[in-house]
């Protein structure tokens, strides 16, 4: 009787031992999703709509001149049931935002369609992006810019977005939208 009483409370111990080390441990890829910022990137949120890897590139040489161009990287993923779309960017720092194509494609006013339980890349600059378009001031790499973001349904959010060089790695899905062939 009391080898299997000692018997049962080891499988009883060993079982428990594992779940502890689950539900003790934090999830290192949902910390990372969900923290606001990760390096130099920034994440956001407004209603349904979340921002994630939100970024604005600078040159090599770290500094982007006034008048110049640059790109605003971000992924939207909407985690509601009905669809939203993006409708506006603008910031105090650029005379407009724009999105565009590809690295060769045509500017036009930003709207775009955030599909229910979707998400749509804003990552590369050779697919679907934005572009800070007219900066108004030179800019270094290093700063945070506020960005203000405005959907249909979701409403606005202004996030302080950082300016680093090229080549950062971002952790978003690839775009489903084909880059520009030219």
């Amino acid at each position: 009787m009391r080898t299997s009483t000692v018997v049962t409370a080891a499988l009883l111990s060993a079982s428990l031992v594992p779940l502890a080390a689950c539900t003790s441990q934090p999830d290192p890829v949902q910390e990372r999703i969900t923290n606001p910022a990760r390096g130099t990137s920034v994440n956001a949120e407004t209603g349904r709509i979340r921002l994630l890897a939100t970024r604005i590139d600078a040159p090599e040489e770290r500094k982007l001149l006034g008048g110049s161009n640059t790109g605003l990287f971000t992924t939207l993923a909407n985690d509601g049931d009905t669809a939203d779309r993006l409708v506006a960017v603008s910031t105090v720092y650029a005379r407009q935002v724009v999105m565009r194509p590809g690295t060769d494609g045509t500017a036009s006013p930003v709207q775009i369609e955030v599909p229910a339980a979707g998400v749509v890349s804003l990552q590369y600059p050779g697919g679907l992006h934005l572009e800070m378009v007219g900066l108004l001031v030179d800019v270094r790499a290093g700063r945070l810019l506020p960005v203000t973001f405005r959907f249909e349904k979701s409403g606005s959010v202004t996030v302080n977005v950082f300016v680093d060089g090229f080549g950062l790695p971002t952790v978003s899905p690839v775009s489903t939208v084909a880059p520009a062939t030219g």
